[in-house]
């Protein structure tokens, strides 16, 4: 029997600070440097497309080398990136460096789940996974802490290298508490346990166990479509694209929106760190609502919450500026981006687990971790564009009427 080692598992709440308030700086910094929504959807874009990339390279590579020597490598090579981009001041070089920052900090993804299995007794797996989770969504937390505190007295470059400073701290530390593995597993052992799968999807919406082939595709032909029970898959995954679609179009510009629409810099942060307080107390919650529910009921509700709750933020961002916008993003906010989404994710994600529970996991999951990639990648591409075209309370309503047309998807889907 293997004795619970988990004090590594605290590395990741220093590592996440390190990371987790990226999106939001990088976002402030852009437009501090002239730029405007198309270049912040432009970077974003390019570090969904980046995260697919890396999620399969990463993924590929924790199954034929050191979990160890890859961790020490994302905590490592994130912290260059991270002082580069402190030195940065043109829009395509902090575009660059966010982009390298994301390949590097998806490198200890899989390695730090497996490495909750592969140092622990199975009958501790549940629990563990449940906090390496919760420790994961404390380092976003803290690192967003820190960046709100911070901003009101220094320059986003220099937070930056105080995350790279972080950074670096987490990789130094993992040489005195990374564990060697007494046991090895595959990352196919991922997605045989359900506490492993949820903690592993939670963290990057992407496993790539092998690439789908186009007739893992077929699925989408307009016959099974129109057949009841057999198009219960395909209309499952239509309703994620479209899910993770209205996520691009809305996260992309949001930080930028409320910047823009009247609010300062740290309560841009106050109002993503408050978001990010609520979805971890709503994933605390989540799981105790899918005892004895029917998990797409729950999904259908949860959809209409999150898009009723950005149709409101739109339309008070397109009429409003200064506090409106900020009591929305104090309010409307958390209720989307905090207690939806945990509903739908730990909802959806059940969903998703069972559906890969047959004989060909590796192509469901592929043909998954595809259309949700390709769905943050153009969602987020495309928001640039409304917003330049046409105003941000647009794109953000128009976010939460994809949300309203997703749940009619999963209300059918309850009804089979």
């Amino acid at each position: 029997m293997i004795k619970p080692n988990v004090k590594w598992m605290y590395l990741v709440i220093p590592f996440n600070a390190s990371t987790g308030p990226l999106s939001t700086l990088i976002t402030l910094q852009i437009l501090n440097l002239g730029g405007n929504a198309i270049e912040v959807a432009y970077t974003v874009s390019l570090g969904n497309l980046v995260l697919i990339i890396a999620s399969m390279f990463w993924g590929y590579v924790a199954d034929r080398f050191d979990r160890r020597k890859q961790i020490l490598i994302s905590t490592g090579g994130t912290s260059l990136p991270l002082f580069l981009m402190m030195m940065s001041r043109s829009i395509p070089l902090i575009s660059l460096n966010y982009a390298f920052a994301v390949f590097m900090s998806t490198a200890s993804t899989t390695p730090f789940n497996l490495l909750v299995m592969e140092t622990t007794d199975k009958k501790h797996w549940g629990s563990l996974f449940s906090r390496y989770s919760l420790f994961s969504s404390i380092g976003v937390l803290v690192g967003l802490l820190i960046s709100t505190f911070l901003i009101t007295y220094l320059e986003i470059s220099l937070i930056e290298g105080i995350l790279a400073i972080i950074s670096l701290s987490t990789f130094i530390l993992c040489f005195r508490f990374i564990p060697k593995p007494q046991v090895s597993f595959e990352r196919t052992s991922l997605i045989h346990n359900k506490e492993s799968f949820f903690s592993r999807i939670r963290q990057i919406p992407l496993i790539f166990l092998h690439l789908p082939s186009i007739h893992s595709f077929k699925i989408f032909s307009l016959k099974r479509l129109k057949t009841p029970h057999v198009n219960y898959v395909p209309l499952l995954y239509i309703g994620l694209i479209i899910f993770y679609i209205s996520s691009g179009i809305f996260n992309t510009v949001y930080p930028a929106g409320l910047y823009k629409r009247g609010l300062t810099e740290n309560e841009v942060l106050l109002v993503t760190l408050v978001g990010m307080l609520i979805q971890i107390v709503g994933f605390q919650f989540s799981s105790r609502l899918l005892e004895n529910r029917k998990e797409e009921k729950l999904a259908h509700l949860s959809l209409l919450l999150r898009g009723g709750n950005y149709i409101i933020i739109g339309l008070i961002m397109q009429f409003f500026v200064g506090i409106p916008v900020l009591l929305a993003g104090l309010t409307s906010y958390p209720l989307a981006a905090g207690i939806a989404y945990a509903i739908f994710y730990s909802s959806s994600t059940t969903l998703i687990f069972k559906i890969l529970g047959g004989r060909h996991q590796g192509a469901g999951l592929g043909i998954y971790s595809t259309v949700v990639g390709v769905a943050l990648f153009a969602g987020s591409l495309i928001s640039g564009y409304i917003t330049h075209y046409f105003s941000y309370g647009i794109d953000f309503m128009i976010a939460g009427v994809l949300l309203i047309i997703c749940s009619r998807i999963f209300a059918y889907l309850s009804s089979q």
